[in-house]
């Protein structure tokens, strides 16, 4: 059997389904024998990077493995921001890359390059995967496949790469004859002891006079597989999340207090500040949630983390925050005990803490920053906002970096079952379109809802070609603010509002969007008048194919509210008044 032939059966048999790539020199072979495996189909994109993102896409949307493949040089390292991506947020990709004939590779001597396109990924794509390896014989091939693939799920998912070079693609082999992979499971935790830590940490969950419960990303990346709105409420405990779970649990669940952190509404950081106990899962706690000034996180909260990564929870230790309970387990092993326990015990009963909460609810609601109306324009929360009541229950939405995606975690309404991918960790620009390429090609009958800024949209425009060749389902929903707005703000903040490449009149060179997408065949619509945004909204999702839709945001919108650099999370909430205190209450007003 032809060895590339064998890696595109290894995969298939695994459930892969898509592999996305350009082709190239080095990958001829590897891409001759998906066109020839009836289980896989191929997605070229138009460029790499956009294959790595959409490889991530694929996996975040299907729980299976993502696969890139490319030539070698610079067909590889164009990976490596997708690669990013996947190793930083938990997604089991693989990118397999094409490399020069054996007998070209420079080796130990003291050169450069030696094959036409050599380049070393191994040791570039090492720090940003989990197992990165270049094929020495065609015999280990069984071995190094294996490896990956367990790597690329074991523990804390992530991206793994495999260099094959190209004399060993077109190598004959007997499948028969491979040595395979054996992993080592001795580390493994027994049940018995994860219950143990577990029922130490709901014990002081319960006694808690203030306990909160914290969902991060982690909880679906990878899915859990657990019914989170049942444990929630089994808990009875106020709930913040992270902006990658923003979308756990519906907008209007009793329990939910929205997200916290940097950019987040003051009332999910007004309850996590208040805390005595919180009950971390699925969150490595980033900055962006903690805020720079550490020790005032949380300020009189115990800490319990559940983490399958030890150095997650160790990161803080001499840092001001005291992780009390640390639990290095996966959650889906964790979140049964959790539950048991919780409906063993019933929902917290913290009446006092219950009453406060309402008390801030009603008291603190929904923040948009409008600015002045301005014709031509919609407000984005308002948008988002609308939004939201049409995009249909279990549909899956890709949001870009930048201010689409603050609006769209702060003023989004979730509905049940849907879900909310970006590059949380990485977050480069020019990520959800690919993403929801990846998420299309993978389910083609279901439509997918991408978010992205014009700045994003410019690193990868040509994409929109890979749409309409496929006519995939996606709604491509353009923020058009004409420039980079967070960039425009932390410049109003730091340099005096002196802009520098952040809009037309700085330097920055942007397109008729709506043009180039009418050009390659997308129906194509424009939002900029409120009056008839729901009328607008109505046809846009009553259409069956591809759309491109371009939103006029005010070029003045911007990210409210927002923690300003070096200051403490708590210096982003308003002074509480004396009847926010209750006499039997330890809660501390803030000064402004």
């Amino acid at each position: 059997m032809k060895l590339s032939t064998y890696v595109i059966n290894f995969l298939a048999e695994k459930g892969v389904s898509q592999v996305f790539g350009m082709s190239g020199g080095a990958a001829v072979h590897l891409l001759d024998s998906v066109s020839k495996n009836d289980k896989i189909d191929f997605v070229c994109s138009q460029h790499e990077q956009s294959a790595a993102i959409s490889a991530d896409g694929y996996a975040r949307t299907t729980g299976r493995l993502g696969v890139a493949i490319t030539t070698s040089g610079p067909g590889a390292t164009n990976l490596l921001t997708g690669t990013c991506c996947s190793f930083y947020d938990s997604v089991p990709t693989l990118m397999l890359t094409g490399q020069v004939a054996s007998h070209r590779l420079k080796g130990q001597l003291d050169i450069r390059q030696r094959g036409f396109q050599e380049t070393d990924v191994v040791s570039i794509f090492g720090s940003v995967t989990k197992y990165a390896v270049q094929l020495e014989k065609p015999e280990d091939i069984r071995y190094c496949l294996e490896k990956a693939y367990y790597m690329a799920f074991e523990g804390r998912p992530g991206s793994v790469l495999v260099d094959i070079p190209d004399d060993f693609q077109r190598a004959d082999i007997d499948p028969d004859k491979l040595h395979g992979f054996t992993p080592d499971l001795t580390t493994q935790m027994a049940a018995q002891v994860l219950e143990g830590q577990i029922s130490s940490v709901m014990k002081a969950f319960f006694g808690a006079k203030r306990p909160v419960v914290v969902l991060g990303g982690g909880l679906k990346t990878p899915d859990c597989g657990f019914d989170l709105p049942s444990l929630v409420t089994a808990l009875g405990a106020p709930v913040v999340t992270s902006w990658a779970a923003v979308d756990l649990l519906p907008h209007d669940h009793p329990l939910k207090m929205g997200s916290f952190g940097v950019y987040a509404p003051r009332l999910g950081n007004y309850v996590v500040q208040n805390a005595d106990f919180l009950l971390c899962l699925g969150t490595r706690l980033s900055q962006n949630l903690t805020g720079g000034i550490l020790p005032s996180f949380a300020r009189e909260a115990e800490i319990a983390m559940i983490d399958i990564s030890a150095g997650e929870m160790e990161k803080f230790d001499g840092f001001g925050i005291n992780i009390a309970h640390r639990v290095q387990a996966r959650l889906s092993d964790a979140l049964p005990h959790i539950q048991a326990r919780a409906e063993k015990s019933g929902p917290c009963k913290t009446p006092d803490w219950q009453a406060v909460l309402e008390k801030w609810q009603s008291r603190f609601g929904p923040e948009i920053y409008d600015p002045d109306d301005k014709d031509g324009c919609l407000n984005a929360y308002s948008f988002i906002e609308k939004l939201s009541g049409y995009v249909p229950a279990e549909e899956t939405i890709f949001a870009d970096t930048g201010g689409n995606l603050t609006w769209t975690c702060n003023a989004f309404q979730f509905k049940p079952g849907q879900r909310l991918h970006s590059a949380w960790n990485n977050t480069p620009m020019g990520y959800s379109l690919p993403a929801a390429i990846g998420a299309a090609a993978a389910e083609p009958d279901k439509p997918v809802t991408c978010l992205i800024g014009d700045g994003g949209l410019m690193i990868c425009l040509a994409e929109l070609a890979t749409v309409v060749k496929h006519r995939m389902k996606i709604r491509t929903f353009l923020f058009n603010n004409h420039g980079h707005g967070i960039q425009k703000q932390t410049l109003e903040t730091w340099l005096g509002s002196n802009y520098v490449g952040v809009h037309e009149p700085s330097g920055l060179a942007f397109t008729d969007f709506a043009a180039v997408a009418n050009s390659m065949g997308l129906k194509t619509v424009t939002l900029n008048n409120k009056d008839r945004l729901e009328a607008d909204l109505e046809e846009i999702f009553a259409y069956e194919g591809p759309v491109f839709v371009n939103v006029e945001i005010n070029p003045d919108q911007r990210l409210f509210p927002v923690l300003k650099f070096g200051a403490a999370l708590e210096d982003q909430l308003p002074a509480l008044d004396q009847s926010d205190i209750e006499e039997h209450m330890v809660i501390k007003p803030f000064s402004m």
